[in-house]
């Protein structure tokens, strides 16, 4: 029974070294044999994810600086050790440089020193995967608590990014993208710039009435006010671009996923603002298609087949005390004095739906009750089981 947790990948090309290895280890460590750098980069493939590799140098098909280069772009988590015989340094120096390896040891090694280094690796690679948890769920927790002010902040706002989300969410499947996270979080997070723009302007703006110059100059800079909020969560700065270049293209210096998910969001604005003053989807596209320069081809062939019906689900009238986290609300919700307090197509959250409870509370609703679609999970009140 092994004693430490995580795989561990070891590659050489001699099949008696593996054999020794594993019956020395074998009771401490949870071993993989692979016999040769390309059996190893075929179980890294197919049989990962592994904690830590350990290769030898001189193989005939790759060798172990190679093998651990390739092994860093498929699993760059991977803590990486090389036991060899060749231990010049020219051999270790190439090994630190492209192979990021953890630890150089040589043979013959004593199983003490390797054992060590084996649980050393082991405890890096649980280190280093905790530190990446705490990161995302930090970074994860800050994208929840930015959409849920521009839930309150400004509804309108935060019913258009959702529905950007969710055909940049669309975009990503299509064209089969990695990293789709970051292109979501930039479409949910597109308008939250919008907050520092006043109420009465953005009214004004989404009744269509044509703005003077200077303000119409003041609702253009939301992109960069977002951009200088977001930049300051760690991780978060490609998504600060990307939001930045929604209406302007990414400089040629941007990373080519800027650049792509600037004109993503560029193409899912316009196609949505075409939708809202009721072209069909396929008015939409062809528009957008009119003005070839502007948008990127792939992003309008995926938007050719996104579906734009957004009542899929049981509808119905809902009391304001019965709503519930997950329904959708299908009607623009305004206070007596006229203000939205939530817009049709806003997804209930724990915030908004605080603020609704509290407008009722002091009878500053116009009505009590409104159309809500019901998430398949919470219909009749019954939580369902997910499929």
């Amino acid at each position: 029974m092994t004693t430490n947790s995580g795989r561990i990948l070891l590659v050489d090309d001699e099949q008696a070294v593996l054999d020794a290895l594993c019956r020395q280890h074998r009771k401490q460590f949870e071993l993989v044999p692979a016999c040769g750098a390309e059996e190893g980069l075929r179980a890294i493939l197919k049989d990962g994810p592994f904690s830590v590799i350990v290769t030898d140098f001189k193989m005939p098909d790759m060798n172990g600086t190679q093998l651990l280069a390739r092994a860093g772009e498929e699993a760059p988590d991977m803590i990486r050790i090389m036991l060899t015989g060749q231990a010049d340094l020219n051999t270790a120096i190439d090994a630190v440089n492209r192979g990021h390896i953890f630890r150089f040891l040589t043979k013959p090694c004593e199983p003490d020193v390797l054992r060590g280094c084996l649980e050393a690796g082991l405890e890096q690679h649980r280190l280093r995967n905790a530190e990446r948890l705490l990161l995302e769920q930090t970074v994860r927790g800050s994208i929840e608590v930015l959409a849920e002010v521009l839930a309150l902040a400004n509804p309108s706002a935060f019913g258009r990014a959702t529905r950007i989300r969710g055909l940049v969410r669309h975009i990503v499947r299509h064209l089969k993208l990695a990293d789709g996270w970051q292109y979501e979080t930039a479409a949910l997070l597109s308008q939250i710039g919008q907050i520092a723009v006043p109420d009465d302007l953005l009214e004004r703006m989404s009744s269509g009435e044509e703005l003077p110059a200077d303000q119409a100059a003041m609702l253009e800079r939301h992109p960069e006010v977002a951009r200088d909020l977001l930049k300051k969560i760690p991780r978060l700065q490609p998504v600060a671009e990307m939001v930045y270049h929604q209406r302007t293209s990414a400089r040629n210096s941007s990373s080519a996923s800027v650049v792509l998910g600037g004109r993503m969001l560029a193409a899912a604005l316009d196609f949505d603002e075409f939708l809202t003053v009721g072209a069909s989807p396929s008015q939409a596209l062809k528009a957008l298609m009119r003005e070839s320069g502007k948008y990127d081809r792939r992003v309008l062939q995926a938007l050719s087949t996104a579906a734009v019906t957004r009542t899929a689900g049981v509808t119905q009238v809902m009391p304001v005390r019965e709503l519930r986290v997950g329904m959708v609300i299908q009607e623009d919700v305004r206070n007596t004095g006229g203000n939205l307090i939530v817009s049709n197509g806003h997804e209930v959250t724990q915030g908004s739906l605080q603020r609704l409870l509290n407008y009722a509370e002091i009878g500053q609703l116009t009505k009590n009750s409104f159309r809500v679609q019901m998430p398949q999970r919470i219909v009749n009140g019954v939580e369902a089981n997910a499929a």
